[in-house]
């Protein structure tokens, strides 16, 4: 999706160096010197299961640890801090974008990847589960001392989309902690894009991120028919070539396509910042991918 954009890709903004890791008591704002919408469906009471943790990354012994074995990926997590800093890598670092806004206290998070142990933390890659435009990124669990920032938790997920809306309107993780692998099938309008945001892009192309996505979907009945300005807005194509799609897309007119959240592709995603090299990344998975788009008369 993307959406986010979806679904939009992350925008890296300016560098900010962090020198105060290991420096006095942190602030609430500021922690980990510092760590750094579902639709119309109604929510049903399954909550998502824990999945089971993939291989840890090793960790140095210390408080951190035992807080960090609690959380898993796959699994679901709610911040029992206010105000916890979201970063763009993991660790305290000049890379290491902090990111905006800070998570609230109870927000819901699915867990993407870690534990990483860097900067004296673990830090997990998380992606929101409730609405309110929060960052994805990589989140530290505990501080130094092991008093925990998050824990795990449940969430109830909503029915599956049936209408374009409810899926657009998707908090960047339900459709992966939600809806891995269901087929979910909506009628929308094509329209053309060339959208392109400098930064970085996915391989497989057909992930977009930067890379100069050719279409975007918007509601059906959408009489402006034209693209967002807002790229947060955008919920582009992402199309597996492999799919059954006409020959040539019609843009311009209403599409029913059907996709899933965690194609098989995205198991070997990569992603390339400007000026770097591939490097693998779980930013695929969350995206929906069609697979099937029929056109509409």
């Amino acid at each position: 999706m993307t959406r986010s954009v979806n679904r939009a890709p992350a925008i890296v903004v300016a560098l900010v160096v962090v020198l105060a890791a290991a420096c006095g008591p942190s602030t609430a704002s500021d922690r980990v010197a510092p760590p750094s919408p579902a639709g119309t469906a109604a929510a049903t009471s399954v909550p998502i299961a824990t999945a089971a943790s993939t291989e840890a990354r090793a960790l140095t012994a210390s408080p951190v640890e035992t807080t960090a074995a609690t959380l898993t990926v796959g699994g679901v997590v709610t911040t029992v801090v206010d105000e916890l800093r979201v970063r763009s890598q993991p660790r305290v670092a000049d890379d290491s974008f902090k990111l905006e806004p800070l998570l609230p206290l109870g927000a819901k998070m699915y867990v993407l990847d870690g534990p990483v142990a860097a900067s004296g933390y673990a830090w997990y890659q998380v992606l929101p589960l409730t609405s309110g435009r929060l960052p994805s990124g990589w989140v530290a669990s505990a501080d130094r001392g092991g008093e925990p920032w998050m824990e795990s938790d449940s969430f109830a997920c909503p029915q599956v989309p049936t209408d374009f809306h409810s899926l657009a309107s998707l908090p960047a993780g339900v459709g992966l902690a939600c809806f891995a692998r269901v087929p979910i099938t909506v009628r929308a309008r094509l329209l053309n894009c060339m959208c392109d945001i400098d930064g970085s892009w996915y391989t497989p192309s057909w992930f977009f991120l930067g890379s100069g996505g050719p279409a975007v979907l918007v509601e059906a009945d959408s009489l402006a028919r034209v693209v967002p300005a807002n790229p947060a807005e955008w919920f582009v194509l992402n199309l597996d070539p492999n799919g059954e799609k006409p020959v040539v897309l019609p843009i311009g007119n209403v599409v029913e396509v059907t996709g899933i959240f965690d194609h098989p592709a995205a198991a070997g995603c990569t992603r390339t910042d400007m000026d770097g090299e591939p490097a693998p990344t779980q930013g695929c998975r969350p995206e929906f991918a069609v697979t099937k788009l029929v056109p509409q008369r």
